[in-house]
């Protein structure tokens, strides 16, 4: 990009492919260096150098970063770069070698074996730095306390535009097709409304939704500005123009830059709103004014992002976990009734009514060799059999979904009404084609553009050019023809449920009677506890604990010592008996709260054991060192709960004469029995070990059994149930667990899980703690 003026309007024919990441310049409100880590000498700086510093570009280009930056600047550029795990934007202050006594904002980042340092000057309202981030916090607490989705999302706009003085904060979400709606908004009255209109895809094309999910943070501003080039537009190491994909200053597209000035919007800022690696949505500030947002608001404002990503996990969890609760139960109820009829499809029949009501469907239909089976409202049978050839002239096998079928299937136009959306999930991938169809009707509805989302196409210099719209008035338009679209739990459910037709009833009978087996055995499990744990002990030993107070209270005048420790030795025996009824209770939800596999971190898991565990940990000055761990197929939840009680084991049995040392590693995949139907497969053993008091071999298999404890409970507290607990998951993910001991030296616990179907290798960091 140069400094010639940005034109009226711009072609935006090839906008999806507009290399925004590349754009050769910045924005002049900072400076930008880049240079070579190794050497510390400079490969390009941005054009602006002069007007920050008495630099000249030349002067400083090809020469060493220790004579552009005074000497304690210099050492601590340095010192942060030989830190481990310096991230995008990690600050540091700088000063330059001459010419200029104030002291600069400093953003490190790296990027295709370059590093860049991003230079502006602080904000002078933001000294207090103390009081500022204390009103940071408080933002922080009142978006934690939000209880839904509308709730959190509004109160992190208001808090943004508290922070930064915005006079609009909005915030964005994606939908499945990349268009976006403001679901919340915070902004003075002369500013009009952006609340509840929807913007389509092109708005923010995918090379800005790469970017965005790159880099959480853009700011403009001045959309006014004159780009300031980086000379040299050159990357050494690659040949290539510099890569400014994760600058803060990056000079953004003109294309954007005239969207804004047709919206009336002359400052603004935009936040990433993440969810693991996919964009969620974003916080995007405007002012009609031009407004320059310091680091410190900056950083307050990503961390209010971030929170809110937090709070929007913890609210989708809360809904896939009574999803995936609803489906269980409905999944048992299926599984006997289908035994106790002897007939799958009277199964369904039994329990459409709930399977219905849990995919949010309004018709079931399940095509096979025997015949077509339906439920509720569903396409006629020729229509059913053209659907079925459309699902299986598709490339995925797993499952098809759409909520549009007549813009795939053009006679479908016919039954939008009944049809709208479908999710087919194939029972079988060979002929005859066998798959279970479920069907949504269309809901008509009206939505709220903000403006005409098509682009007018203009003439220019012989050629049709498409341009930003000019007006962001609300425009109505009347969708048909589109059902509510399909969320992944409701998918997944859908693949469980078919998986438990194919699994349990259309494959292998002796299948269907190993589950019903195991699921009727945990039930009885659970029934004697939930009877006996309620009923038998909890009631009882209330009234035991309300008597003894009473007698506590009743005796306490009298003095009688002898009277006192007995009336003690029965509340302390009923409160070890409740914990042991508790125990017992975690121990029989252990199946009840599982959730289905998927891949997952061990290495993540372990660190963020030890993390939970750090009070624990300093108290015991414990050190645990983690080796590199694999990705594993697992309930990420309940191997949490693995890791965090053998580490607890191991910091409460460690050796009083010498430091505690734990270390968590994996050793390599071997081939060991591993499937319940006594195939072998691919697995890894999964180890923690310490230099505790250890104890004798022969107790190796007791002490995995509920309630087993080789020492008293006064000597060390708990109930004996942590290790059955491990014992209980790591069967259900259909592996082992032992134990390598030596009494005074150590232990070594550990338990195996299979091995991914893709071919994962081990993470590569170790880390200590």
């Amino acid at each position: 990009m140069n400094d010639r003026p940005v034109p009226d309007t711009v072609d935006l024919t090839n906008c999806d492919r507009e290399p925004i990441h590349i754009p050769g310049a910045i924005q002049p409100h900072g400076v930008l260096i880049a240079f070579a880590e190794d050497s510390f000498q400079t490969v390009s700086v941005s054009s602006n150098l002069p007007q920050f510093a008495p630099f000249r570009p030349d002067d400083v280009l090809g020469g060493s970063l220790a004579d552009v930056f005074d000497a304690g600047s210099t050492a601590r550029l340095r010192e942060l770069l030989g830190e481990p795990g310096v991230s995008v934007g990690s600050p540091i202050a700088m000063r330059f070698a001459r010419g200029v006594d104030a002291e600069f904002m400093g953003l490190i980042h790296r990027n295709e074996g370059l590093t860049f340092i991003e230079l502006e000057i602080p904000e002078k309202d933001l000294a207090d730095s103390h009081a500022f981030f204390g009103r940071t916090s408080g933002a922080i607490k009142r978006l934690q306390a939000a209880k839904t989705l509308d709730d959190a999302c509004a109160a992190a706009a208001r808090e943004v535009r508290r922070i930064t003085g915005f006079d609009r904060v909005k915030v964005y979400r994606f939908a499945a097709d990349f268009s976006g709606q403001v679901i919340a908004e915070d902004r003075i009255e002369a500013v009009e409304s952006f609340l509840g209109l929807h913007f389509p895809p092109s708005d923010i094309p995918v090379q800005a939704r790469k970017l965005y999910a790159l880099n959480p943070l853009r700011i403009i501003p001045d959309i006014n500005y004159l780009p300031a080039p980086i000379l040299p537009n050159l990357n050494p190491r690659t040949g290539r123009p510099i890569d400014l994909s994760l600058a803060v200053l990056r000079s953004v597209s003109p294309i954007h830059l005239e969207y804004m000035r047709n919206i009336g919007m002359r400052g603004t800022m935009s936040i990433s709103i993440m969810r693991g690696d996919r964009l969620w949505g974003l916080i995007a500030c405007h002012n009609r004014e031009p407004r320059h947002v310091g680091p410190d608001a900056r950083q307050a404002s990503e961390l209010v992002a971030q929170v809110l990503a937090w709070q929007i996990g913890v609210m989708e969890e809360e809904t896939v976990t009574r999803q995936t609760l609803k489906g269980k139960a409905i999944q048992r109820s299926l599984i006997s009734d289908i035994e106790q009829l002897h007939d799958h499809r009277a199964g369904l029949v039994r329990n459409s009514e709930a399977l219905l009501e849990l995919m949010g469907a309004s018709g079931l239909c399940l095509h096979s060799q025997e015949g077509i089976m339906t439920l509720g409202t569903t396409p006629s049978e020729a229509e059913i059999e053209s659907l079925v050839n459309l699902v299986g002239g598709t490339d995925d096998a797993e499952l098809f979904q759409t909520d549009r079928l007549s813009a795939i299937l053009p006679e479908a136009a016919a039954y939008t009404y009944v049809a709208s959306g479908v999710l087919a999930v194939p029972l079988s991938r060979s002929p005859p084609r066998r798959v279970m169809l479920w069907f949504r009707p269309e809901v008509a509805q009206t939505v709220y553009w903000a403006g005409n989302p098509d682009k007018p196409v203009i003439a220019g210099q012989g050629e049709l050019r498409l341009s930003p719209r000019k007006s962001f008035a609300s425009w109505t338009e009347e969708t048909r023809g589109r059902a509510i679209p399909w969320q992944s739990h409701e998918i997944a459910a859908a693949v469980e449920i078919r998986d438990l037709v194919i699994d349990v009833i259309l494959r292998n009978t002796e299948k269907l009677e190993r589950v019903n087996t195991q699921l009727a055995r945990s039930n009885e499990e659970l029934e004697a506890f939930a009877h006996v744990a309620s009923h038998d002990i909890k009631e009882p030993l209330r009234h035991i604990e309300a008597f003894a107070g009473m007698l506590g209270e009743s005796i306490r005048p009298i003095g009688d010592e002898r009277l006192r420790n007995l009336v003690s030795g029965i509340e302390s025996s009923s409160r070890r008996l409740r914990n042991l009824i508790n125990d017992l209770a975690e121990f029989s939800q252990v199946g009840q709260q599982a959730k289905p596999f998927a891949p997952a971190s061990l290495q993540e898991i372990a660190q963020e054991v030890v993390a939970d565990l750090h009070q624990r940990i300093d108290e015991a000055a414990a050190t645990v060192e983690i080796d590199a761990l694999p990705i594993v197929s697992c309930d990420r939840n309940q191997m949490r709960q693995v890791l965090q009680n053998l580490v607890s084991n191991a910091i409460k049995y460690r050796h009083p004469a010498r430091p505690c040392r734990i270390r968590i590693f994996a050793s390599a995949w071997h081939e060991e029995e591993y499937r319940g139907d006594g195939t072998r497969a691919s697995a890894t053993r999964i180890c923690v070990s310490d230099n505790g008091i250890g104890f004798d071999p022969k107790y190796a298999e007791q002490i995995f059994e509920p309630f087993q404890r080789l020492h008293g409970p006064d000597e060390y507290e708990g109930s004996g149930i942590g290790l059955a607990i491990c014992r209980k998951i790591v069967q259900r993910h259909g592996g082992s667990v032992g134990v390598e001991t030596v009494p005074g030296i150590g232990s070594t616990f550990w338990f195996t899980l299979a091995k991914p179907a893709e071919n994962n290798s081990l993470a590569a960091d170790r880390r200590s703690t």
